[in-house]
């Protein structure tokens, strides 16, 4: 009985890993999208206006009102990308300390209030859209609230991933290995 009640434990802990692999690849490549269309639609958009105006003396107007709508997106992709990498700043004064155990402890009661945080920030963030659902910028015709929009996607980004965080760090062997920042990856 004990064997098989090992066997089982292995299998979950198994399908865990596989699932929260799966939800991180899908934040991280979401992440990795929005950044990069972001970025581009900022470029391509402010380099169009550039030329516009070189030729004619006179901007096209909408090119400078993407960055109020897109950079929030760009920042709030890359603030859930540098948590699921481990690239946050951290204070690890305490884990030289404590055990492994303790650590772990400790590891999983900062996920909690990370996910307790964040979403508690998202539903907040919802209240704000509607009183940024108002505000129109004058050329495009665009609502604030696709700019404001960001800010509640990547604080439930961040809550998800404190979620698959905790998950790791319940199956992990080493709770100080969980989201480490490995520098050769960034290359």
């Amino acid at each position: 009985m004990n064997g098989a009640h090992s066997h089982s434990a292995v299998g979950l802990k198994s399908a865990a890993a596989s699932v929260v692999k799966w939800v991180d690849g899908v934040i991280v490549a979401a992440s990795v999208v929005l950044a990069i269309t972001a970025i581009s639609v900022m470029f391509v958009a402010l380099m169009a206006d550039v030329v516009v105006r070189y030729f004619t003396n006179q901007g096209m107007g909408w090119p400078t009102e993407m960055p109020n709508i897109l950079f929030p997106w760009l920042v709030m992709s890359g603030v859930v990308l540098a948590a699921q990498r481990g690239q946050h700043v951290a204070v690890k004064a305490l884990t030289g300390w404590l055990g492994r155990m303790s650590n772990r402890l400790l590891a999983l009661a900062h996920q909690i209030l990370i996910v307790a945080t964040f979403f508690y920030l998202a539903w907040v963030g919802l209240e704000v859209l509607e009183i940024t659902g108002t505000e129109v910028y004058p050329v495009t015709g665009i609502t604030a609230h696709w700019a404001y929009l960001a800010m509640i996607v990547g604080f439930v980004g961040l809550g998800i991933t404190a979620i698959t965080t905790f998950v790791h760090l319940l199956i992990a062997d080493d709770p100080l290995a969980v989201r480490i920042h490995h520098a050769e990856e960034d290359v």
